[in-house]
């Protein structure tokens, strides 16, 4: 049997020649648009050659000599390829496109033809493995379908070039990417991405949503206040003003903070605040000078403002940051209540714990938010600060101990049973907490009502035993 044309080109690619195997697919192709097996010989000569400027690429960033940043040629004949490839028009089976997304993942976003190719074939492109975040000794890597929609979402935010995508798209797989993948760790990124691209669009709603969900893990965090500052300048300046104050409150390094000095000079000398706005442009082009870069664009416009003042005292600043940012946590959480609580259990590797507030509520608390100079254990009393939004815990406190609905301490005699279990009056006893040879001692007990679930009634049940 006559070697049909597509085997011709596999032959050839195969052994080298890929000079011929393009010349005989490029005139082959064009006669016959509609051969699937001729598209896809001919899909896999531009994958070589591909692969071969992918290969100098990265063979110049493991010299050391630039990172994987393309010249200018190597650009144009990325983009030169990648045109016959969209051209191709190949059907979603995700095994040709997952094949170009592993050959440039180290610097997609050099290219953004590819990323909106990929971004187009994104719901067929990934195998459950990619789905799968990488294990290592240092904790959890972001799996490859979270890395791809990340770089695909600071590049949309960042980069005019990949706007042919719409927000509203970007949105779409951002949310399948966040129902999809397994990560844990490193799915809290998705949600800042998400509120840069929001920010970008102008829906500062919706980007402050977002926003909000990262910032509540992330409270000393510059970055993450000046993006929740950015939602509010438009509509309401003041409130921008507060939470930029408190970003810089929260900067220990300009170096880190330049984003936020350059915006919140912009909304401060807007308000008439010129003073402070020279200082923030002054303490940008000081962080550029100490480092040795050379001052951006947008800094040098800022320097040439009528309003900025060169010879302006840096050091009120401090002040006004100070009292500007005394309110910045009523926009983070809202209403806030107070509520006495009861710790009921330390978490598994000390981070965080539960705290009972009635027979009906006990919640979650991040250890973060205790004092880690002071001990914690079952049974001791906190003051809890509770987001009404969400009743979600913002802060937490020691207390001192107080009559609440539902629990309260008692003192008797402690009576072990021949099956093991644990009382003291009508109040269980976990074994973890009977003292050993206590049985008819008498305790003092810390407790409180719980449902018991596998009897479905309330009783009370210990958190704490003390030898009287």
């Amino acid at each position: 049997m006559a070697e049909q044309v597509f085997q011709q080109i596999n032959r050839l690619r195969k052994s080298g020649e890929l000079d011929a195997a393009w010349e005989l697919g490029c005139t082959t192709v064009q006669q016959d648009p509609s051969d699937s097996f001729l598209k896809g010989a001919f899909f896999w000569v531009c994958y070589a050659y591909l692969k071969e400027v992918r290969d100098t690429i990265k063979a110049r960033a493991a010299a050391g000599k630039s990172e994987f940043t393309p010249t200018r040629q190597e650009a144009e004949r990325i983009d030169f390829l990648l045109d016959w490839i969209i051209w191709l028009d190949l059907p979603d089976s995700g095994f040709e496109y997952r094949s170009l997304l592993l050959i440039f993942q180290a610097n997609l976003e050099h290219f953004p033809k590819l990323m909106l190719l990929l971004a187009k074939h994104a719901k067929t492109l990934f195998s459950p493995e990619d789905k799968q975040p990488f294990i290592t000794e240092k904790g959890e890597s972001p799996s490859l379908m979270l890395k791809f929609t990340r770089k695909l979402a600071k590049t949309w935010s960042s980069q005019t070039t990949l706007r042919h995508l719409s927000v509203d798209d970007l949105i779409t797989l951002l949310t399948l990417t966040r129902h999809e993948v397994k990560d844990t760790q490193q799915l809290i990124w998705l949600d800042y991405d998400e509120a840069r691209c929001l920010i970008v669009a102008k829906r500062y709603e919706e980007a402050r949503k977002r926003i909000l969900a990262v910032l509540r893990k992330k409270q000393n965090e510059a970055w993450a206040w000046g993006a929740l500052a950015t939602t509010y300048r438009q509509k309401d300046p003041q409130a921008a003003i507060t939470l930029f104050a408190k970003a810089l409150s929260c900067a220990h390094d300009d170096a880190l903070a330049l984003p936020t000095l350059k915006g919140f000079a912009v909304l401060l000398a807007a308000e008439g605040l010129h003073n402070e706005a020279s200082i923030c442009v002054h303490r940008a082009v000081n962080c550029y000078l100490h480092n040795g870069w050379q001052i951006k664009t947008d800094l040098e416009q800022l320097l040439n403002q009528p309003w900025y003042n060169h010879q302006v005292n840096t050091e009120l600043l401090t002040s006004f940051i100070l009292q500007r940012s005394q309110n910045a946590a009523d926009y983070l959480f809202g209403e806030r209540v107070q509520k006495l609580a009861l710790v009921q259990n330390i978490h598994a590797g000390n981070r965080g714990f539960h705290a009972w507030v009635s027979r009906n509520q006990s919640l979650s608390v991040r250890m973060k938010l205790w004092s880690d100079k002071l001990p914690l254990s079952p049974g001791d009393y906190v003051q809890l600060t509770i987001a009404e939004e969400d009743q979600s815990v913002v802060a937490v406190a020691p207390a001192q101990a107080q009559p609440l609905t539902d629990a309260g301490e008692i003192e008797d005699i402690l009576r072990v049973t021949e099956k093991g279990f644990a009382f003291v009056g009508d109040t269980f006893v976990p074994k973890d907490l009977v003292p050993a040879g206590m049985d008819g001692q008498k305790v003092h007990v810390v407790r409180v009502v719980e449902l018991d679930k596998t009897k479905n009634r309330y009783g009370w049940r210990a958190l704490k035993v003390i030898i009287s």
